[in-house]
């Protein structure tokens, strides 16, 4: 048994969970259990060790595309779920020559999945009939889902490919021993995914091999992730791990994410306090959109040298003041959520939320939905016409 924080260094470019002064070899392919009271969560460290001595870590083209593809060729995909993620997805593999079959059960992503011509089946059925799985329902009923609907039905040889770290690397998900694991995890929502590959572009995933039962798990993650179309121009598949992309994903909810909308809600009680109107701030805050071109400008520009595009008066004022709330104090706080997040206590609370009905969830989201902002908002929303 680990207690919490035990781990002092995490090497998160390595797939395993290790300490920085214990060798790769001392965890793994074993389960490193972390009691919290009486309810435990297991860490999954049995992930390959990808040295960086013998791949590249950042890929954006298949120089030998022929020998990735031939691993898939001739093999029928089932995409489990035909929701945001999933269409996009599945049509962009069919779109490249992929075949594809859809498993979802009877309700209206189903509906859509055969009016946009592919065959659909129940999600046992589908597994049964393919060679390569992609889990891409979400992440708190894909337990459930695999261990009733997918486990027994996988076929010996046959690989399962997930677009989240989550449950494999919590354990949450045991994979029969004759499966190659796979992690495609796109960094995009669903229809981005879509569009831009219509548009010819491709877009950035983290990858990773979990298990390599059939020793052609690694030639199947990069023609998968090409199939996706995540290596057309402009796209890049970075390796990475289990563990690597759970803690990154998390920690973006649990910090700066989650952050940013209740620093928002203190500015508009700040303001109003002072007299400002109620539209103005929302405007000024996100609702005229050059959140979103700011955001833009980061990706295309850089974090802080996207800083040129605005006033010298702004670029002084945030560069002076902004770094106010960025202190040792909330650094000190990231690295705790960090750590809750990889020694399991983030995943054991949220699995006891799902199980008590979401009391607490529901509760958070109601009292924010009551505050004096959301009415303003939806005022100024249905003004403009943006909802109804």
């Amino acid at each position: 048994m680990i207690a919490p924080y035990e781990f002092k260094t995490l090497l998160l470019g390595s797939n395993n969970l290790r300490c920085n002064n214990s060798p790769a070899s001392d965890f793994k392919s074993e389960l490193v259990h972390i009691h919290l009271t009486d309810y435990p969560i297991r860490i999954n460290t049995s992930e390959l060790y990808l040295s960086s001595m013998s791949f590249e870590r950042l890929i954006t083209k298949l120089d030998d595309k022929e020998r990735y593809w031939r691993s898939i060729e001739g093999k029928t995909i089932a995409v489990i779920g035909y929701g945001n993620q999933g269409r996009s997805q599945a049509l962009n593999m069919r779109d490249n020559g992929v075949n594809v079959i859809i498993g979802n059960p009877p309700d209206e992503y189903r509906k859509t999945a055969e009016k946009e011509g592919f065959r659909v089946y129940e999600i046992d059925e589908a597994v049964k009939n393919s060679e390569i799985v992609f889990m891409l329902i979400p992440d708190e009923v894909q337990p459930e889902v695999f261990s009733h609907k997918i486990a027994d039905n996988l076929k010996q040889g046959s690989a399962i490919v997930f677009a989240s770290g989550y449950n494999y690397f919590y354990d949450l998900i045991t994979v029969p021993s004759y499966v190659d694991v796979l992690l495609v995890a796109p960094r995009m929502i669903g229809f981005g995914i879509r569009d831009l590959f219509l548009k010819g572009k491709g877009f950035p995933v983290l990858i990773a091999v979990g298990k390599d039962y059939t020793g052609q798990a690694e030639e199947k993650l990069l023609a998968l992730t090409d199939a996706i179309g995540a290596l057309k121009p402009g796209g890049v598949a970075v390796r990475s791990s289990f563990k690597e992309e759970t803690l990154l994903d998390l920690l973006t909810e649990h910090t700066w994410a989650g952050a940013i909308l209740y620093m928002f809600r203190l500015y508009y009680e700040v303001a109003t306090e002072l007299g400002a109107s109620p539209e103005a701030i929302i405007l000024e805050l996100y609702g005229s959109g050059e959140l979103a071109e700011i955001a833009e400008s980061m990706k295309q520009q850089g974090l802080f040298k996207q800083l040129k595009n605005h006033s010298h008066t702004s670029q002084y004022g945030q560069l002076s003041r902004g770094r106010l709330f960025a202190n040792e104090k909330v650094k000190q706080l990231i690295k705790k959520m960090a750590l809750e997040i990889l020694d399991g206590t983030f995943a054991k609370e949220w699995t006891l939320e799902q199980k008590s009905g979401l009391i607490h969830y529901k509760n958070l989201y109601k009292m924010n939905l009551e505050h004096p902002m959301e009415r303003e908002e939806e005022k100024l929303y249905r003004l403009l016409g943006r909802i109804k």
